[in-house]
């Protein structure tokens, strides 16, 4: 299944460097990105409910990466951007985590695995666009995105504990072949895993903060 995953990450990698090679218009990239976007969550969603296997406890957008990528279909919708630091900090890393893990098992249903793929697809294509742009962090972006991030974290940790699920997986490993295999058992791997996700987010901080005019 990892060879897969790995397989299908590589080709939509192609796809994406060919996309910023070839479209120069900004314009034209993010109503592209809008329409991934729209198809991505209206064949997930419609195909869960029309195959009946629709679960709140696994299919709710409140994953960092799916509620990013709700953030920017409603970002481009509403055509605000004031939310595009936030968006840019969680989109690199996530799109890269998403082509390099998978949190899916074999028997998961292959809408699942789709939709998986094209949501760090729409991450990282964003994360394109946007340094097309040359958008700039600034350091109180960069804080306040933390802070954000450890807000939207406590709220899935609460949701998690009521309805016994396991976004941002606060309860327990997430199944598949992904990094959590080589850390420790909870809570470490919980800890390893906002370490990792804090040293992303510096990276990514500093690759745009260089933008600063």
């Amino acid at each position: 299944m990892f060879n897969s995953h790995f397989f299908i990450s590589t080709v939509l990698s192609i796809i994406l460097l060919l996309i910023y090679s070839n479209i120069k218009n900004h314009n034209s990239l993010y109503n592209l990105l809008k329409i991934t976007l729209i198809v991505n969550f209206s064949t997930f969603y419609l195909s869960l409910f029309y195959l009946d296997i629709f679960d709140y406890k696994l299919h709710l957008p409140i994953h960092l990466c799916y509620l990013t990528e709700l953030g920017i279909l409603i970002s481009l919708i509403l055509k605000i951007k004031n939310f595009y630091p936030l968006l840019a900090l969680n989109s690199l890393g996530g799109g890269i985590t998403g082509f390099t893990n998978s949190n899916l098992i074999k028997d998961s249903y292959f809408i699942e695995h789709a939709h998986l793929h094209l949501s760090h697809f729409n991450l990282l294509f964003f994360f394109m666009i946007i340094y097309k742009e040359k958008l700039f962090i600034s350091k109180y972006n960069f804080i306040k995105s933390i802070i954000l991030n450890g807000l939207l974290f406590f709220i899935a940790f609460i949701f998690n504990y009521f309805f016994n699920s396991n976004y941002w997986f606060t309860r327990h490993r997430p199944p598949g072949i992904n990094l959590t295999n080589l850390l420790p058992e909870w809570p470490y791997y919980l800890l390893g895993l906002i370490i990792i996700g804090l040293g992303s987010y510096y990276l990514t901080f500093r690759l745009l903060y260089k933008n600063k005019a």
